[in-house]
C-alpha cells in the first residue's frame, strides 16, 4: 500500500485505518479498515457513510482508494456502526460503478442469514422493477466464514473466531507473506480470544466502556510483550488512554506488518 507514491514492503500485510469510532461517536467513522491484497483491497466492516470514509482516509494517508478495487468485505457483525454502509456500497457497485461482478460478502453463516433483513427495506425491488423482489445475491456474493477453517480472500489467508458479544460477531486473522494481522471484532474480554489473536504480529483490539466490550484495564493486565503488539480501536469519543505500548490508532494511518 504505497503512501503518496512511496514504495512499501509488500512481503507482509498492509492496513489502511478508515475508522476508529464506536457506535456513539460524533467525531469518527465506525471502526474499519482496508487491507491491501494481491487481488485488490479487502474491507474490514462497512460503516456508513462509507464513501466519505474512504475519501477521508485517502486524503489523510495519501493512499488512493477506489471502491472498484474493493471486491471483498469481511463483515464482523450486523451492528450499524459496522454494517450501515452496505446499502450504499451495494447500490454504488450495481448502478454507479462500471466494474462488472458482485462484491463478495464474507461473514459468519448466522450473520449472512439475517443481513438481508437489514437491507431489504431499502433495497428490495430495486433490481427487479415495480412489483419485483430482490435478494441479497442481486448485490453481493455471500461467502460464509467457518470458524477454525482458513479461506482465501483476494490472495490472503483469512481465518475467523466467534467472539463474546451481544450479537454473532467474528474476530479475524489475516495472513500474507511474512505478516499476520489480528482484528478482535467487538468482544467482551476473553482470554481464549486473546490467545487466538496473539499469534499475529499486530493486534487491532477494540477498547470500549459499554456492555459486551473490552475495557482498557482488562487489556492492561496482559503481559508486556503482548501489549506491545496491541493497537486500540473503537474507543469512545474523548477517551483518555494512559501512556504505554497500547496506543490508539488514527484514521488514515497506514500500518505495515
Amino acid at each position: 500500500m504505497a503512501r503518496g507514491g512511496d514504495s512499501c514492503d509488500d512481503s507482509g500485510v498492509q492496513l489502511l485505518v478508515t475508522g476508529i469510532g464506536d457506535a456513539f461517536s460524533a467525531v469518527h467513522f465506525g471502526s474499519s479498515g482496508l487491507v491491501e491484497a494481491p487481488e485488490g483491497l479487502i474491507a474490514i466492516d462497512c460503516p456508513g457513510p462509507v464513501l466519505a470514509m474512504y475519501r477521508s482516509a485517502a486524503e489523510v494517508s495519501g493512499v488512493p482508494v477506489d471502491i472498484d478495487q474493493i471486491d471483498d468485505i469481511l463483515l464482523t457483525h450486523l451492528h450499524g456502526d459496522h454494517s450501515n454502509g452496505l446499502e450504499t456500497f451495494g447500490f454504488f457497485r450495481r448502478y454507479i460503478s462500471e466494474k462488472s461482478g458482485r462484491p463478495r460478502l464474507h461473514a459468519l453463516p448466522e450473520v449472512l442469514a439475517r443481513v438481508w433483513e437489514k437491507l431489504a427495506p431499502a433495497m428490495d425491488g430495486a433490481t427487479k422493477g415495480t412489483g419485483g423482489t430482490s435478494t441479497l445475491e442481486d448485490y453481493f456474493e455471500p461467502c460464509p466464514m467457518t470458524p477454525g477453517r482458513g479461506f482465501d480472500v483476494a490472495g490472503l489467508d483469512v481465518s475467523c473466531r466467534r467472539t463474546r458479544h451481544s450479537v454473532p460477531t467474528a474476530g479475524l486473522l489475516i495472513r500474507g507473506g511474512d505478516g499476520c494481522l489480528a482484528w478482535s471484532g467487538d468482544s467482551e474480554f476473553e482470554q481464549a480470544h486473546i490467545d487466538w489473536l496473539s499469534v499475529a504480529d499486530c493486534i487491532v483490539h477494540e477498547c470500549g466502556d459499554h456492555f459486551k466490550h473490552t475495557r482498557w484495564t482488562e487489556l492492561d493486565m496482559l503481559p508486556a510483550g503482548l501489549k506491545a503488539k496491541i493497537r486500540l480501536i473503537h474507543l469512545p469519543d474523548g477517551a483518555e488512554v494512559p501512556s504505554g505500548p497500547m496506543r490508539p490508532l488514527k484514521q488514515g494511518e497506514v500500518i505495515s506488518i
